[in-house]
């Protein structure tokens, strides 16, 4: 398996070392924010200079310290600097807060792509450091996961009662640093495709396998990932028609039992999850010159066609179910295969359910869109910071992002201490410490 993330690398490494992060005084958190500033300062501003009284890298960073304590309104980010002044002041060196209203307006003038591009490198820088303290190669594949979520709250105007759809927002997570490195905003769920192919046409795809569902899987999408030098692993349904027929009539029950005693085209997992057992079992079914040559052609570096056989058995009703998946893929490894397909699941459970459950997204209050997206760029950001905070601190048990957003509502500059130090690659340098576990003696 080549797919080592940054999740797994730590998890690995507290095996054998305890990880302590030691706080940063008021000193460092005040020069590290303002090294922050600087960086949210080429964010451009489209106001008349020499009339505004806050930066606009200063709202960005009262925004995003506000989120990662908490907040989930303008009036909230408001509140919050209103209650932590002499934060305020130190990095600002402002007495007056920005009002909502403020903060509400700002927040509709941002460009998404530029502050998203500043977020993800202040993040990238973070996972720079993490791997250079800890000594932890860099993973000689990857995995990018394209999926679709519905910003549910969004589909209202203004000031009317006129309704109009839900904001959607395409979203390229990488799997290795649970970072979401590009969201775009789409005007309806059939332009998801269009934007997703002109987002992997400016990727460098080079050792990367990219996953994404049925809508996505699409001649001109897949070309545009080889060319690039990447891999693909995506979802087969009645879009694709004869190819979705084709491996449904291909993975039978009399196939299967052929395919599992090939070499290599049989793969089987097995866990306890939500109160059932859940076994999938994958084949691969490599395709042949003639097929690839025939009914794919038109698949560029196509293998073969993988299925995916979950049963799941509830522990205490017994109650059985099961569903089949098919997928069509560069990759030749039937595990690799079967990892990509679990991983892709991510974007979903690690990403939009967290945005929902702990970030209440769905409660969004924002009626105008770009800010909107914003406000979910930032929220992904701090989300990123949490799921640092909770593989580092949390040792052997992870500390949920839900809590580890109450620890930051409730101690905050504390909290913030430590998260600041994963923002720059120096500091989390010097402030971590690596304590070698001691052997039990039998």
């Amino acid at each position: 398996m080549e797919f080592d993330t940054l999740r797994m690398q730590i998890d690995d490494f507290q095996s054998s070392s305890i990880i302590v992060i030691k706080e940063a005084g008021t000193e460092t958190r005040v020069r590290v924010l303002k090294k922050i500033l600087k960086i949210f300062a080429d964010v451009a501003d489209p106001r008349v200079q020499g009339r505004i009284t806050y930066h606009m890298n200063e709202i960005i960073l009262m925004l995003f310290l506000a989120t990662l304590a908490g907040s989930e309104s303008c009036l909230s980010t408001e509140d919050f600097w209103k209650s932590n002044k002499k934060l305020y002041k130190r990095i600002f060196d402002k007495e007056a807060i920005p009002s909502h209203d403020t903060f509400r307006r700002i927040l509709g003038l941002i460009k998404p792509d530029e502050i998203n591009s500043l977020l993800v490198k202040v993040l990238s820088n973070s996972d720079t450091a993490i791997r250079k303290a800890l000594k932890l190669p860099v993973p000689q594949k990857k995995i990018v996961s394209v999926d679709g979520k519905q910003l549910r709250g969004t589909g209202r105007k203004s000031g009317t009662a006129e309704e109009i759809k839900d904001l959607q927002i395409l979203n390229v997570y990488d799997q290795d640093s649970e970072t979401c490195i590009y969201s775009e905003a789409i005007e309806c769920k059939t332009n998801e495709i269009p934007h997703a192919q002109l987002i992997l046409s400016k990727m460098n795809l080079k050792d990367t396998v990219v996953t994404f569902d049925a809508m996505h899987m699409q001649t001109k999408t897949i070309s545009i990932i080889v060319d690039a030098k990447g891999d693909y692993i995506g979802g087969l349904k009645g879009n694709q028609g004869k190819s979705s027929q084709f491996a449904q009539e291909l993975f039978t029950n009399e196939n299967f039992e052929k395919l599992k005693i090939v070499d290599g085209c049989y793969y089987m997992t097995s866990e306890i999850s939500h109160n059932q057992l859940e076994e999938r079992a994958f084949f691969m079914y490599p395709l042949t010159v003639s097929e690839k040559k025939g009914r794919f052609s038109d698949w560029k570096k196509v293998h073969a066609l993988v299925c995916m056989n979950k049963t799941m058995i509830h522990n205490i009703t017994g109650k059985k179910t099961n569903e089949m998946r098919y997928y069509l893929t560069s990759l030749k490894d039937i595990s690799d295969s079967a990892y990509c397909i679990r991983s892709h699941w991510a974007i979903e459970n690690s990403l939009h359910w967290n945005l929902d459950t702990v970030f209440h997204e769905d409660a969004m209050s924002l009626s105008d869109r770009n800010a909107a997206l914003n406000q979910d760029l930032l929220n992904k950001a701090c989300l990123s910071l949490y799921k640092r905070l909770s593989d580092l601190m949390g040792g052997k048990e992870k500390i949920s992002k839900r809590r580890l957003r109450k620890i930051f509502g409730w101690n905050f500059n504390d909290a913030l201490s430590r998260t600041l130090t994963l923002m720059d690659p120096s500091t989390f340098a010097k402030s971590v410490e690596i304590i070698p576990r001691k052997n039990k003696q039998k």
